[in-house]
């Protein structure tokens, strides 16, 4: 992905199997990417848990590691108040130097960041962005309208990074750049150089590789994986219980698509 020209890594997020893992295994994960990263680009680490102390806790154990900011997702379970979360991130961002990347998943967490809230969250000091995973860019658009250019809202679903680039966001955290990292980058720089025709070029061929996963809800996860190996990185499409496996079925048609839609092995 570094050599294809990503400009940073993201672990430990949702398709980070991030829930599923055990602590000794989080910390293996953070390990293992921040030394194989070696600081040629920025590492992101997905350290939400359900208390604050955890969060904390974990938040700590990636700063030390080496990693350069932590995102975090709301603790998953009861629906808190409004106070409770901004005492939540202010209470890590006390705790913790690197900075904090807000984490908006309402699908998973079943608690959703209204853009007046998240505005809120922006003035708490060490808090510089948002991972957007929704589909709503009316949503996203109150958000960059209501924090300040200091803010960095970022796309959580790749179809929406040429949109919300265009509305003053910062780019996409993306699983789908595991596999199409070149498309992924070429949006963001065809962008940037005022190439808009290519980076919509881009866009559209990326949202036509995206559908060669065909998965929805949690199998999502274990398409990535199949797809990554069908590109020749050496991983199983294996995930922790209780997320749910592909079935021989579902591997011999992602299979069928990527041979269809020209997809080779690149390593």
């Amino acid at each position: 992905m570094i050599e294809n020209g990503i400009h940073g890594v993201v672990a430990l997020g949702s398709v980070g199997e991030n829930p599923y893992l055990s602590h000794e295994e989080k910390r293996k994960v953070i390990d293992t990417v921040v030394d194989e990263t070696n600081g040629r680009v920025p590492v992101v680490v997905g350290t939400g848990e359900f208390s604050t102390d955890l969060t904390i806790e974990m938040s700590r154990y990636a700063e030390d590691a080496g990693a350069d900011a932590v995102m975090i997702c709301l603790p998953i379970y009861w629906k808190i108040r409004e106070e409770d979360i901004i005492a939540h991130y202010s209470a890590v961002a006390h705790a913790v130097d690197k900075p904090i990347i807000l984490y908006n998943f309402p699908s998973t967490t079943h608690l959703d960041m209204t853009p007046e809230l998240i505005a809120k969250l922006a003035e708490i000091e060490g808090v510089i962005g948002i991972k957007e995973s929704i589909k709503d860019l009316n949503h996203i658009r109150a958000v960059i309208e209501s924090t300040n250019e200091n803010f960095s809202v970022f796309a959580g679903v790749s179809r929406l990074l040429l949109d919300v680039l265009e509305i003053g966001g910062a780019g996409c955290f993306t699983p789908d750049a595991n596999i199409f990292p070149r498309v992924a980058v070429g949006i963001y720089s065809a962008f940037k150089r005022g190439d808009i025709e290519r980076a919509k070029a881009l866009q559209n061929e990326l949202n036509d590789l995206t559908s060669l996963i065909g998965l929805g809800g949690p199998a999502f996860i274990a398409a990535i994986k199949e797809l990554m190996n069908i590109i020749g990185i050496p991983i199983e499409s294996t995930v922790k219980s209780p997320l749910p496996s592909l079935t021989s079925e579902q591997k011999a048609t992602i299979r069928k698509h990527a041979e269809r839609k020209g997809l080779k092995r690149q390593l």
